[in-house]
């Protein structure tokens, strides 16, 4: 994106990477800068996952303006294919008078909290994470038969395409076109969407004529094939939503998010 938008404006485009807090460090810095369009908050849905799973947290969503919505990727769960040749709910008849185990990339990740609200409130069976420090730890300790299943969102693709995972469902309202033989979680009988976004945001106070000169440029750019094709590869899929549309959903996620941290109880003081 950053190689697109500086393209279309003629001039650089510097990524900064501020780590830290599962991106309030980030969100902060461009909370504090000047509201001229110069200064974007590139991130993920651990903004909204913050929300409520930061008890004290000294930021408001409000302080920031919604731009733009670039890729999103279902929450999915993988197995080793020993332990699920069929399916999903196959599996979830295995583990009915069992505990399973499933990993993912730490405590109050994404694909965390969606796993174990699915398996508490939708498969209603008894499941132990194990967090590891990030997703490809715990996609190797699938692999290796150490746990059942990974969860994750976009870490397990090539391992999916390739046969050494079986992925046993996506949370999303369709197939994900990167993984096309992975069944939605509602196929299997369980209405269930959870997926981790691309989200571009500014200072609030920001010029809305600015937003939406940013907005138009960031979809502009995930219209040309180059683009969706470089995202595909990572296991994205391409969106394109007005500012509008783009602060609805935020919205919307901020919500369900919520109810998924406080259903898991996970709180970050």
């Amino acid at each position: 994106m950053a190689q697109k938008l500086s393209e279309k404006f003629g001039q650089p485009v510097v990524i900064e990477n501020r780590g830290g807090a599962g991106g309030n460090i980030a969100a902060a810095a461009v909370r504090s800068a000047e509201p001229d369009g110069y200064t974007v908050l590139v991130t993920t849905t651990a903004l909204a996952i913050n929300a409520t799973m930061y008890r004290h947290l000294d930021l408001s969503l409000d302080q920031l303006s919604t731009v733009a919505i670039s890729a999103a990727s279902p929450e999915t769960i993988a197995a080793h294919p020993n332990k699920a040749p069929v399916g999903l709910k196959e599996f979830l008849a295995w583990a009915k008078d069992r505990e399973i185990t499933f990993g993912s990339a730490g405590v109050g990740s994404g694909s965390h909290l969606a796993a174990e609200y699915f398996f508490k409130v939708h498969a209603k069976v008894r499941a132990l994470h194990v967090p590891f420090r990030g997703g490809a730890p715990a996609v190797q300790a699938v692999l290796g038969n150490q746990i059942d299943l990974v969860a994750s969102s976009f870490g397990v693709n090539s391992q999916v395409n390739e046969g050494t995972l079986k992925g046993l469902a996506v949370a999303s309202p369709e197939r994900n076109p990167t993984m096309p033989q992975v069944p939605t979680y509602k196929e299997a009988g369980f209405p269930f969407v959870a997926e981790s976004w691309v989200e571009f945001f500014v200072p609030a106070n920001t010029n809305p004529a600015i937003v939406a000169r940013l907005n138009a440029a960031i979809n502009e750019a995930m219209a040309e094939q180059s683009g969706r094709d470089h995202l595909t590869k990572l296991g994205f899929q391409v969106t394109s939503r007005s500012v509008a549309e783009s602060q609805s959903y935020l919205k919307s996620e901020v919500e369900k998010w919520g109810e998924m941290v406080r259903t898991v109880n996970v709180y970050v003081d």
